[in-house]
């Protein structure tokens, strides 16, 4: 195991408001989508360029699910809302109301026509997302939905909460099939593997969990983070797993063909962030991990190797400094309320 090295950093500006709680990175690997206090921004995945903001939320953001040929964006916030966005043009479709309380997490299916929702009135609903009509409620949770996921062929719902449990659903008439009690504390963060046989869990308990879909059998427990594990995300290949969480660290396991990870101990930690890692995202081409923390941060590595690449850091609440090991590059906001980007080269 080993820690890579942080290459040292070019500052530059670039305009925010807060820390991100939430990400996602659309399909074709060239947008890196972010929720903060009430906004949602669009990033450049490449140059760190920020080319769109979508306002809308009252309160902060606190899930992005991003439909399978990106275009379409949901979006839910603590004001108890959902909303769909049109990625291409930047619009508002629709605004989705019906939970009592504030939405924490969502999945679009991956044929692109249901959206699930859960929520801290300990419910999910199930939503057609071309036109935003509820389908049906699930309830039985009696604590927050903190996560929810979905099968690769949609049959199946998984969702996390509050009370420690996991529940599997069937998504065509929304029986559940299963409650597991699967950890000491609330689960914060699911993902399913690509291959649709296994899903992982992670816990403030602090381990993560390799779960069976069509059993529901225990295959591994993780337990190499020392607080909370808040987010978890994996590679499109299903051989990466990325864990992160409240010791300030994510952690990289490589899987083996059964969905459960090759050792007991983590590839390699990455370090560097100085509050909890609140979210995570890998690119689809399985090169690119992006986390955000409460530190104001968001950082961008290399998979493969845990090497750094570049920074969005918020320094005042009122500017992200975007910096770059690698062709930095510089932006500027005038009077004008513009945002221009300029190349950095050495000696000029």
């Amino acid at each position: 195991m080993f820690t890579p090295p942080r290459p040292p950093l070019v500052n530059t500006r670039v305009s925010h408001v807060d820390y991100v709680r939430t990400l996602c990175i659309t399909p074709d690997g060239q947008t890196l989508i972010t929720g903060d206090s009430k906004d949602i921004r669009l990033w450049h995945l490449g140059s760190g360029q920020l080319l769109r903001i979508l306002p809308g939320h009252l309160e902060p953001v606190r899930s992005l699910a991003i439909s399978p040929g990106g275009k379409l964006l949901a979006s839910s916030s603590n004001d108890g809302t959902i909303k769909i966005w049109c990625l291409e043009h930047g619009s508002l479709l629709r605004t989705l109301t019906g939970h009592l309380g504030a939405v924490l997490s969502l999945k679009i299916s991956s044929n692109g026509q249901t959206l699930v929702s859960g929520s801290n009135d300990n419910s999910l609903k199930v939503w057609n997302l071309k036109d935003g009509k509820l389908l049906r409620n699930l309830t039985g949770h009696s604590g927050s939905v903190m996560a929810v996921t979905m099968s690769p062929d949609g049959e199946n719902i998984i969702s996390g909460s509050f009370d420690s449990t996991i529940k599997i659903w069937q998504t065509s008439n929304g029986k559940m099939l299963r409650s597991i009690k699967a950890h000491c504390n609330w689960v914060a963060s699911l993902v399913m593997n690509p291959d649709g046989q296994t899903f992982a869990s992670a816990s403030s308990d602090q381990t993560i969990k390799i779960w069976q879909l069509k059993t529901g059998k225990l295959l591994n427990t993780l337990k190499s983070h020392s607080n909370w594990v808040d987010a978890l995300a994996i590679s499109a290949d299903g051989k990466t797993l990325a864990s992160s969480g409240s010791d300030q660290t994510i952690k990289i396991w490589k899987l083996g063909k059964d969905g459960k990870p090759q050792t007991s101990s983590p590839l390699y930690n990455l370090t560097g962030h100085s509050g909890a890692i609140l979210s995570l995202g890998i690119s689809s081409d399985n090169h690119t991990l992006v986390s955000s923390s409460d530190d104001n941060t968001v950082r961008f590595w290399q998979l493969n190797t845990g090497k750094l690449l570049r920074i969005i850091n918020n320094k005042d609440n009122n500017s992200f400094y975007f910096s770059s090991a690698e062709k930095p590059a510089m932006l500027s906001d005038d009077d004008d309320s513009t945002i221009r980007m300029w190349r950095v080269r050495s000696g000029d």
